[in-house]
This record gives C-alpha cells, sequence and structure tokens, in this order.
C-alpha cells in the first residue's frame, strides 16, 4: 500500500504542474475587466486553459488525499516540493522562460532534500 501511496504523490505532483503550466498561461489571456470583484469575475471561469487548470488540481486532491491515506503527513507533505522541480522543467520547456543558474541550484537542493525526506525512515 505504501507504494501506491508514492505513485499517487507522483500522480498528484504531475497534475498539479500541469495545472500550474495551464493557469500561467490562462492568465495572460484573462481580459483585465474580468478580474474586478463583481459578476464579470465569474468569466474568468470559461477560459478553456483556466478551466483545465482546475480541472487538473482537482484530480492533484484526490490523488493526495489517496497517498494521505496511508503516508504520514511529515513525508507526504514535503514529497509535495517535487512539483517546484517539476514546475521550472515545464516552464523551460513549454514556456520558453529562462532559468538561472541560482535558480537550477535551488532545483538541485530541493531534489536533494525530497531525497532524504524519502530515505529518512530506512
Amino acid at each position: 500500500m505504501i507504494l501506491t501511496s508514492y505513485i499517487f504523490i507522483g500522480f498528484a505532483l504531475v497534475f498539479t504542474s500541469i495545472g500550474q503550466i495551464f493557469q500561467k498561461i490562462g492568465s495572460g489571456k484573462i481580459k483585465k475587466e474580468h478580474l474586478k470583484i463583481g459578476i464579470k469575475s465569474i468569466l474568468v471561469f470559461f477560459n478553456g486553459y483556466i478551466f483545465f487548470a482546475l480541472i487538473m488540481l482537482f484530480f492533484a486532491t484526490i490523488f493526495y488525499l489517496l497517498a494521505l491515506s496511508s503516508l504520514p503527513l511529515s513525508i507526504a507533505y514535503p514529497m509535495l516540493s517535487g512539483g517546484y522541480v517539476l514546475v521550472v522543467l515545464l516552464s523551460k520547456i513549454f514556456l520558453k522562460e529562462k532559468v538561472s543558474v541560482k535558480r537550477w541550484i535551488g532545483v538541485f537542493i530541493i531534489i536533494a532534500g525530497i531525497f532524504i525526506i524519502f530515505n529518512s525512515g530506512k
């Protein structure tokens, strides 16, 4: 059951990261008047990219809850930091964002932290 929980965490990371990429794309296509508080703000959710992002984040939540059913929170929650790594990679690939050397160093530090947490129970 523990292996399945790690797989669920992996799915949660992937779905969350994809959701973040689609939020970024969708946010660039939102009209400014839709961001004001009021009835027009509901139109933000009719943006296809934002709607898809919300679906991805919904499924990420489901997978995370499934993982939490058998993993300690002190392991499951820090494992979500892998999403930072995945979002940086996806941003570089799909959004053509520039990633500085300092940011790559930060990504590798996060990976090291995940590895330490993953192996802390052994």
